[in-house]
């Protein structure tokens, strides 16, 4: 059976959200100006001087998907975000030092406070400090972190003071890891006021002809109803939405809209070996079975970072930039999805076409467009190729662990469609949905790559 496209006109989206059209535009521009490709080895790259590789940072990261793949009860995906979020910043600050004439972030992300600043003519290790500031940030973000995680963080904190002691000497360790904890601290204390503690404030969903409703089998409350008005790093996506979808609800069999969701039901008759495989990789949730969504993308990358012998320099940037793409993606995206509260496809197919079918992969509980998956991994792969160049050969080994076969990719492009598409193939989004949650992500993506981290 053939798969039917939905494509979204550019000059609908235009229509519907020119100045969201308009900055990417300029930030696209500005880029084409000042090639934003630094540090890295991929296309249009090049790396700068640093005596540290990326371990410490890939470390930390590492023990970060174990302590959320081990989690029982999972969790929340937002919760996941605003951890990496804050510790690709977190790195940056506390070891941006490895690079030729670095700076702050603090003068391009929305009311970020001053960092603290080395002390001049002293010596410090930039590992040292980027380990204390990573276990810290751990500490005080990783939702409720039980006996075995702090365990777990204290531990690797350790190994990396003890080596470095015997390696740089005591007092450049203590004075190191000193800076870490106080750029930490920095951070910590400017996240308290992003508004996530109100994510699930009392919400009570519209109700409307097409509204979302709780999904099989859980049905389960509306997920982070609020986030969409948290503060964003960056200032230009402070607010504003995706266009609207595209069809207005209808359960007319001549719809548009019907024909949209019978797309879904047909493609999930007809699924193929591969398809079926897609769908299941890029599922990413569960109790020791899901790194979640966003934490596969951060998984891609430390895979990226350990197979190239990068340096910490380029870590510091990677983290940082796909964490501040991740982090806006997803506010923009769950404004929009409590906006249109669009209702998800086994609601719908359900009641109008068969009342036993049930998608392939589970229904996360929130409104359904735009798709959070291809919206998200969009923006973190568009973000990752400002520092490593598009066209890098890419083979996630994410899911090794559950015997799925690897996947193998020739662009951070092909990554963010085939996720996309994993929604449709998993029964869970509409084609637009998908659609759209790709082409604005890849425009935050893009923005979170201009960022300049040189003077």
């Amino acid at each position: 059976m053939k798969q039917t496209k939905f494509i979204i006109s550019p000059f609908v989206f235009l229509n519907h959200c020119a100045a969201f059209i308009m900055l990417a535009a300029i930030l696209f521009f500005s880029g084409c100006q000042k090639d934003p490709k630094f540090p890295g080895s991929g296309e249009g790259g090049h790396t700068p001087p640093s005596q540290d590789d990326a371990t410490v940072a890939t470390a930390w990261y590492k023990l970060q998907l174990r302590m959320i793949l081990q989690s029982s009860p999972a969790k929340s995906n937002l919760a996941t975000i605003r951890l990496f979020a804050y510790s690709g910043i977190s790195l940056f600050e506390a070891s941006r030092f490895e690079m030729h004439n670095s700076k702050s972030l603090q003068s391009q992300l929305y009311e970020m406070p001053a960092m603290p600043v080395p002390e001049n003519g002293k010596k410090y290790s930039w590992v040292v400090a980027a380990n204390a500031a990573l276990a810290n940030i751990t500490r005080d973000i990783f939702p409720a972190p039980n006996a075995a995680n702090t365990a777990s963080i204290d531990s690797l904190e350790k190994i990396y003071t003890d080596s470095y002691t015997s390696t740089v000497g005591a007092d450049v360790v203590t004075r190191s890891a000193a800076f870490g904890d106080s750029v930490a601290s920095a951070i910590f204390n400017w996240s308290k006021t992003d508004l996530f503690n109100h994510t699930n404030d009392p919400y009570t969903p519209p109700v409307f002809p097409g509204a979302w409703i709780p999904t099989p089998p859980a049905f389960a409350a509306a997920a982070g109803p609020h986030f969409g008005d948290c503060r964003t790093f960056m200032h230009s996506f402070a607010t504003g939405t995706t266009p609207p979808p595209p069809f207005p609800y209808s359960e007319d069999p001549n719809s548009d809209f019907y024909k949209m969701v019978d797309n879904d039901y047909t493609i999930s008759k007809t699924l193929t070996a591969d398809q079926k495989n897609i769908a299941l990789f890029w599922n990413d949730v569960g109790v020791g079975v899901g790194y979640t969504p966003m934490g596969h993308c951060i998984s891609i990358l430390t895979e990226i970072l350990d197979n190239s012998n990068a340096s910490l320099a380029t870590a510091d940037v990677a983290y940082a930039k796909a964490g501040i793409a991740m982090w806006d993606a997803s506010i923009v995206c769950w404004r929009s999805k409590f906006t249109y509260n669009q209702i998800r496809p086994v609601s719908y197919i359900q009641a109008h076409i068969d009342n036993a079918w049930l998608p392939l992969i589970g229904t996360p509980p929130h409104p359904e467009y735009p798709a959070a998956h291809a919206f998200i991994t969009s923006s973190v792969m568009e973000a990752l190729s400002s520092v490593f160049g598009n066209h890098i050969n890419i083979t996630d080994h994410t899911y090794d662990f559950l015997n799925y076969p690897s996947r193998s990719y020739n662009s951070f492009e092909d990554i963010s469609l085939e996720c996309g598409e994993s929604r449709v193939y998993g029964g869970i989004h509409y084609q637009p949905s998908v659609d759209v949650g790709h082409a604005a992500g890849t425009l935050i993506g893009k923005a979170a790559g201009a960022i300049d981290v040189t003077r």
